[in-house]
């Protein structure tokens, strides 16, 4: 009795003990979820800048609508440029910036790319860089009556610019020089050297002239601390759930391979078919491509980008950003099954072409397909060509890569000085906007300048819906005049801050607000 009760009592704490450890761990976890969750809702607060460099924003919204005027296209070649276009445009800038041209340096990179040099007083500091592009893409033949008014009239209304090259990105070359024409106004001086450059065939891969601005500055020993391309805009509405707009900072860039599909088989009458058809062997290929795409990834960038994100998400929402560690498997589920946040989390995987077949009876003996996969930075070139072997399993197809490939880019630095100077620009003119590092799924003219900087930022100061994102490269391109002038804003903070600019004589410059008030915490 007495032993049958000894073992009962030892069951019986084996039990206890049991459900302490459970509740233990319990509690811990929750813990854990609860401090990750505080820890990533803590949101660095800098005032709004409020010392707003002194613009006249009617005789701008002019300038910028006589830009908008010039035909500056990228076509499918370099050939098919009109650099006559180009050219007027680099004499009116010339005219429209009288200050930039007097104390700044000019010089025309291969015929058509402008490159500035703004001389700091302090040589022993590395230079900074802002670049964007002077080309645009052609309007889509049989749209033009589909625009409220013609796309290169720079037609001008209450609250909007609209025309071809008002969002990509006229408007930014257009901001970068009237914040330098601006701060040259008020006599500032900076200690950094700055470039300012702008390629004329970003358009179409940049090869003649940003590739050709950094090959320059190469050959001069320049290194430069950071630069700032055009990239990812300030979005409303970017995620269900996210109410604050949120400023997407590009701090690296997916790569380019487009892979050439070729099968063969034996032609004839369709009357009278010899097995399996080369278009048939090739579709089968694609099938399994498109079904079987590489992994989808939550890296450094993209847990850096969604704690970013955390603070401004309802606390369900909040939960999931901030604790990835636990959640990981559940957020990589929903950010597959939309398109655009899936771009962002792995390697995509496009049929682009597919060409077979001359008449409807003749069974062709060759079919040839491409597929471009847009590379995550996880992956290379090598990696995805492996991938396409692996997947297709068909020695019968053969499998070339089309010129033109690009590795991804490195990621940029967000614990640097740099990045903060870009954030805290952003902050200022910005003030309600949630910033985060992200990764652009699209090529820029910032990947031609790896060469000379580790530092590479790809943002553009254009508020956008996704409604608005539609209109890049689309139909009724617009920018509207107050965004126009926060554009503006935002180069001129970024010229001060990045290049030490000094602004002890220019009483505009001087900050408004209490010192008290900047990087204090809200939770």
């Amino acid at each position: 009795m007495v032993a049958c009760w000894n073992e009962k009592k030892v069951c019986f704490d084996k039990s206890l003990f049991m459900v302490f450890a459970y509740s233990i761990a319990l509690l811990t976890f929750i813990g854990v979820i609860i401090f990750w969750t505080l820890f990533h809702s803590r949101r660095v607060y800098v005032a709004p800048y409020y010392g707003r460099i002194q613009i006249d924003i009617a005789e701008a919204v002019a300038r910028l609508s006589r830009v908008i005027q010039f035909k500056t296209i990228s076509n499918d070649s370099v050939q098919h440029i009109d650099g006559d276009e180009f050219k007027a445009m680099h004499d009116y800038i010339e005219e429209s910036f009288p200050l930039i041209h007097q104390y700044l340096k000019k010089e025309v990179i291969n015929e058509f790319s402008l490159l500035y040099t703004w001389e700091g007083s302090n040589p022993e500091l590395k230079p900074m860089m802002l670049t964007c592009h002077l080309d645009v893409v052609p309007v889509e033949p049989g749209t033009e009556k589909d625009w409220e008014f013609p796309p290169f009239q720079g037609q001008v209304t209450d609250e909007f610019v609209y025309g071809r090259g008002t969002m990509d990105v006229q408007s930014g070359v257009m901001a970068i020089l009237e914040a330098t024409e601006a701060l040259l106004k008020q006599g500032a001086t900076p200690e950094r050297t700055i470039y300012l450059g702008f390629g004329h065939d970003e358009e179409i891969d940049g090869e003649f002239g940003a590739r050709e601005i950094s090959a320059l500055l190469e050959q001069r020993g320049v290194s430069l601390e950071f630069l700032v391309d055009e990239g990812l805009p300030v979005v409303s509405q970017l995620i269900k759930g996210v109410n604050s707009p949120v400023a997407l900072v590009g701090v690296a860039e997916k790569g380019y391979l487009s892979i050439e599909l070729t099968a063969e088989s034996d032609g004839g009458h369709s009357s009278v078919p010899q097995g399996k058809t080369a278009i048939a062997k090739l579709g089968e290929a694609i099938n399994k491509l498109e079904n079987n795409p590489m992994p989808a990834r939550i890296d450094p960038l993209a847990r850096s980008t969604f704690y970013a994100l955390a603070a401004a998400m309802p606390v369900p929402f909040r939960f999931i950003f901030a604790n990835i560690w636990f959640f990981k498997g559940l957020l990589k589920r929903v950010l597959t099954s939309i398109p655009h946040t899936d771009a962002s989390i792995r390697t995509t995987t496009a049929a682009t072409i597919f060409e077979s077949g001359v008449k409807d009876n003749l069974i062709p003996t060759l079919a040839r397909a491409v597929v471009n996969f847009r590379l995550h930075p996880s992956d290379t070139i090598d990696d995805v060509v492996n991938h396409v072997r692996k997947t297709i399993q068909n020695p019968e197809i053969s499998i070339v890569c089309r010129s033109g490939f690009i590795n991804p880019s490195k990621v940029s630095d967000t614990k640097c000085v740099a990045y903060e100077t870009v954030r805290k620009s952003i902050r200022e003119i910005f003030p309600e906007v949630t910033v985060t590092p992200s990764l652009m799924v699209g090529a820029t003219d910032a990947r031609h300048y790896a060469n000379i900087s580790e530092r590479i930022y790809r943002f553009s100061p254009l508020r956008a819906s996704q409604d608005d994102l539609d209109r890049v490269h689309g139909t009724n391109e617009r920018i509207s005049i107050h965004n126009y002038t926060e554009m503006i804003q935002f180069y001129s903070r970024l010229l001060v801050h990045g290049s030490k600019i000094n602004e002890s004589d220019s009483a505009e410059l001087q900050i408004q607000v209490n010192q008290s008030e900047v990087e204090t915490v809200k939770v």
